[in-house]
């Protein structure tokens, strides 16, 4: 059963960037989700679209549940000695829940962190 209005709000994401063979791995952390690329600004937009879409169903579906789906406290460990990126930050624009009255966009910090990897094997 959906819930009819979230009561947990995210007020940050945290972003981890790591290299796997040669490509760019991103993962939002907040929501457990994963994209790549070739660079780390593609595999970035890639995140953030994926994250954009993500928010935006769980609003118009009610289903508020899916904003607490958070990735495994190993990642968590991770970030912890990851070297911090400069802040970035993420405008959401929030679909009315009720009546379409307005439009509501907030802005997220995304906290970015590069994982330095080994290569693999």
């Amino acid at each position: 059963m959906a819930n009819s209005q979230p009561d947990i709000f995210l007020t940050a994401l945290h972003y981890l960037f790591s290299r796997s063979n040669d490509k760019i791995v991103a993962h939002c952390l907040d929501l457990d989700l994963v994209t790549s690329g070739n660079a780390l600004q593609e595999a970035e937009e890639r995140l953030n679209a994926v994250v954009l879409a993500q928010i935006a169903t769980c609003y118009v579906s009610g289903n508020f549940q899916q904003l607490r789906f958070r990735a495994p406290g190993e990642y968590w460990q991770a970030l912890a000695g990851a070297k911090e990126l400069a802040r970035e930050h993420l405008e959401v624009e929030v679909p009315p829940v009720v009546l379409p009255v307005k439009r509501c966009v907030i802005s997220l910090p995304v906290y970015r962190h590069e994982a330095e990897l080994a290569p693999a094997a």
